[in-house]
């Protein structure tokens, strides 16, 4: 069989038919001179099996952070008007009409470091009198515009400020401080009388006291206004000094209207009827405690020794009731 004519023919009927594609066919090979040819079987390539596709890992799934709620509030912004108030009307007071009463004011309190002068008076080749004390006056008055003043005078301790005078007489004598107090035209003074009750013994018999109005503001007054103590001092051995160191309060009488007066005196000690010309005091004779200081000393030490009896008994009983030594069994 003849290769090149049964190639020729399959492809007239391809074209004839319209199944021929745009193909080459293989030219045709001379074969070769060769006695016997045998043909020769290509075999089909073994399909390589497709390869496993590896499965995708799986991909852990991310974790969802939630989101924290962050409402924001929006302030109020809106501005309130300051609300204005009426200013308050003030009730004007209720006026009391005057009426004409008397204010009193308190009275005023004694100098405390007031201190005591000394003064003398002179006689004939004698110091008749020798007079150590510190004196106040306090003046209750009232004044022109009705109310009750009170107002202290305190007699000046210096021999400078002070001038003393007096007179030096067989059964009475008298000593006459005077000084002139600031912007006053006269001069206030204290005089002391005493007398002889005998041959024996003497006494301060009163005490009289003369002040300026100057020292009295507005006091009703016009005139100097005088006061005066009788004295109840106890009697004196003529040749001793009387001597009394605790304050005393002496009731005064005056002669102003609508005043009072009492004289704070302490420090006091006195002599008179002397011989000599020394300016020292003889003999004190002390005066004797009143009795509204004698009840309470007395209480005081009724109680003192009231507890201390009391203490003792407590003491006494105690020790008895301690054991003493062993008990015997």
């Amino acid at each position: 069989m003849k290769l090149p004519s049964a190639a020729i023919f399959l492809s007239a009927v391809l074209l004839v038919s319209g199944d021929v594609q745009d193909e080459k066919l293989p030219e045709p090979t001379s074969a070769p001179n060769t006695t016997s040819t045998e043909k020769s079987t290509t075999a089909k390539p073994t399909t390589t099996p497709k390869p496993t596709t590896t499965p995708k890992p799986i991909t852990p799934p991310s974790p969802t952070t939630k989101a924290p709620n962050t409402t924001t509030i929006t302030p109020d912004t809106t501005t309130i008007a300051p609300t204005t108030l009426a200013p308050i009307t003030t009730v004007a007071p209720v006026t009391t009409p005057a009426t004409n009463t008397t204010t009193t004011a308190a009275p005023p309190t004694p100098v405390p470091d007031a201190k005591p002068g000394k003064w003398s008076v002179n006689g004939t080749n004698t110091t008749c009198i020798i007079l150590r004390m510190a004196l106040q006056f306090n003046v209750t008055y009232l004044n022109t515009d009705n109310k009750t003043v009170h107002e202290l005078i305190t007699v000046p301790s210096d021999n400078t400020t002070t001038n003393a005078t007096g007179v030096c007489g067989e059964k009475e004598q008298v000593i006459n401080i005077q000084w002139t107090p600031s912007g006053a035209d006269s001069n206030d003074s204290v005089v002391m009388h005493f007398v002889k009750s005998d041959a024996k013994s003497y006494t301060l018999h009163h005490i009289e006291v003369y002040i300026t109005p100057k020292q009295l503001p507005n006091i009703r007054s016009n005139g100097t206004v005088m006061m005066i103590h009788n004295a109840s001092e106890d009697k004196t051995s003529v040749g001793n000094s009387y001597r009394c160191m605790r304050p005393q309060e002496l009731k005064m009488t005056t002669n102003a209207e609508n005043a009072t007066a009492v004289a704070l005196i302490s420090e006091l000690q006195f002599q008179a009827f002397r011989a000599d010309k020394s300016q020292s005091f003889g003999y004190a004779e002390d005066c004797t405690l009143e009795t509204q200081d004698v009840v309470p000393i007395a209480v005081g030490c009724a109680l003192i020794a009231l507890v201390g009896i009391v203490l003792v008994a407590y003491l006494v009983g105690r020790r008895r009731n301690q054991p003493r030594g062993y008990v015997s069994m």
